[in-house]
């Protein structure tokens, strides 16, 4: 290996990676629509994280959409004080990359590189085979194939020299055929030698490749077995954190927990390094990044309707039905810590439901920012009559839609007279009149910021009237019920 052209290779490489991450720490990138070198589709993505201003931690995936395993890939580079940038660490799938690989695979990162910075759209290479997929039965193989060869050689040299005696016998150049078929003889038996001596050299090449697996064995163990101690030890530190923090800021102390998991997850050094990276500073910080991390996303999917057959209340036009498109930030609780900051706990007897589908990323002063012209749709659970419309100064802009008591619902609360949902924080003053009679899931608005709220997002309730209803509106008394019940987790 060029040691010159290797070291000059990575210092591109990082001028690369600072360009790409400009004035941010850390930033996040990834593009659909990748196809691989043998032209299937895939999806490419990393994550990028500079470290006080001397590592830099890239974490990248190639992902085939056709079932085929991953490429994951760890690099780590390092620049000491008053020196050049060096790479410290570079892992495919788990493993160390070898020397035979090593300049390959970072030509590589190097023209993905150019790629993100271009913005184009190129072939993504197949998985480069380091080497360290060889084994026994392939160099035993080897030495098959080339005994074979030798005595294929031998069998043809004595069916030559048989024939050409032959001939020589019955012919006037006798002499001459003789000294061809002795040269040819000796020929096959030099070609004979040498692949004896080949064969004996991968015998020994062989043996002592097993020693060196067998060390290379021991040096993995002990290396897992260090790795092992310090993943848990940095999850245990980090849970030590978070059970300081007061109760004014526990979503700072959740975030911290769900960090410590991912870390006792972590496959590598540097996806630890990458999660502690994530420690939030403050509540806000805690609360965008439990809510837009992918790993954190429990959708719709993971929930039923109380009652059978409700739609969905909210869509996305093109995406009907897909509920792997909204997540509840905010269940059904009797007590919830006021997520205005305002301090004290209240209860929360509905769910809040945002659309994970327009995130579009994470701007410099930790708001989440949404594809306008993706908002979603709000729409009715149930067919049944508009109650009410109107503007409240904490929901916003909001409707009830008015449902009769199916036989379920009956046998669930016999004294139900009626039940409706309700719908708040819409986009929009809602367009239906009062009375208007709607089918199954008609459109009511668009999910809007209306009224007091901390984002876009879904105020859903269910009502059911009855007698003995603890909350009362001009409609009568009613109990608010929890819409949905967790199923999966």
């Amino acid at each position: 290996m060029d040691i010159s052209k290797f070291n000059t290779l990575i210092i591109r490489i990082c001028q690369q990676l600072l360009t790409v991450l400009g004035k941010e720490q850390h930033t996040l990138i990834r593009k659909d629509g990748q196809t691989l070198i043998n032209g299937e589709p895939c999806s490419y993505s990393f994550s990028l994280t500079l470290h006080r201003e001397n590592f830099i931690i890239l974490d990248e995936q190639i992902i085939p959409e056709k079932g085929r395993a991953l490429v994951h890939r760890h690099w780590i580079f390092e620049r000491p004080e008053e020196g050049a940038w060096m790479l410290e660490l570079a892992q495919k799938d788990g493993l160390p990359l070898t020397d035979e690989v090593m300049v390959l695979e970072l030509k590589n990162l190097s023209d993905r590189l150019d790629t993100v910075m271009e913005k184009l759209s190129g072939p993504f290479e197949m998985p480069v085979t380091d080497g360290r997929s060889a084994d026994r039965g392939d160099v035993a193989r080897v030495m098959e194939r080339h005994s074979f060869k030798a005595f294929t050689l031998a069998a043809a040299g004595l069916v030559l020299a048989g024939l050409v005696f032959t001939i020589a016998v019955s012919s006037l150049q006798y002499g001459r055929m003789l000294k061809t078929v002795k040269t040819l003889s000796e020929s096959i038996r030099s070609s004979a030698e040498e692949e004896s001596r080949v064969i004996t050299k991968l015998g020994g090449d062989l043996e002592h490749l097993g020693v060196q697996v067998a060390d290379l064995k021991r040096n993995v163990d002990r290396e897992k077995d260090a790795f092992e101690f310090n993943r848990q030890q940095t999850a245990m530190n980090v849970r030590s954190q978070a059970a300081a923090f007061s109760w004014r800021e526990s979503s700072r102390k959740k975030a911290y927990l769900y960090l410590a998991d991912r870390i006792e997850e972590s496959q590598s050094y540097g996806e630890m390094v990458y999660q502690l990276s994530r420690l939030p500073e403050n509540n806000d910080q805690a609360e965008t990044l439990m809510a837009t991390d992918k790993d954190n996303r429990y959708s719709l999917n993971h929930y039923e309707p109380v009652f059978r057959g409700l739609a969905l209340p909210v869509s996305i036009p093109e995406d009907t039905g897909d509920r792997g498109n909204f997540m509840i930030s905010s269940g059904y609780t009797e007590r919830r810590l006021s997520p205005l900051g305002a301090g004290g706990v209240r209860p929360h007897l509905a769910v809040d439901i945002i659309n994970l589908d327009n995130i579009s990323r994470i701007s410099e002063d930790n708001h989440i920012l949404r594809d306008e012209s993706r908002r979603g749709v709000v729409q009715s659970v149930w067919k049944g009559t508009v109650l009410e419309n109107g503007y409240n100064g904490v929901y916003g802009w909001y409707t009830e839609i008015r449902h009769e008591p199916s036989p379920e619902v009956k046998n669930l609360y016999p004294y139900a007279r009626s039940w409706s949902s309700y719908y708040s924080h819409l986009h929009e003053e809602p367009k239906l009149a009062e009375g208007t009679k709607i089918s199954r899931e008609t459109a009511l608005g668009r999910i809007g910021n209306t009224g007091i709220s901390t984002g876009p997002h879904l105020h859903f309730e269910l009502r059911v009237y009855h007698p003995n209803g603890k909350y009362e509106s001009r409609y009568g008394n009613f109990d608010k019920i929890n819409p949905y019940i967790k199923t999966s987790y």
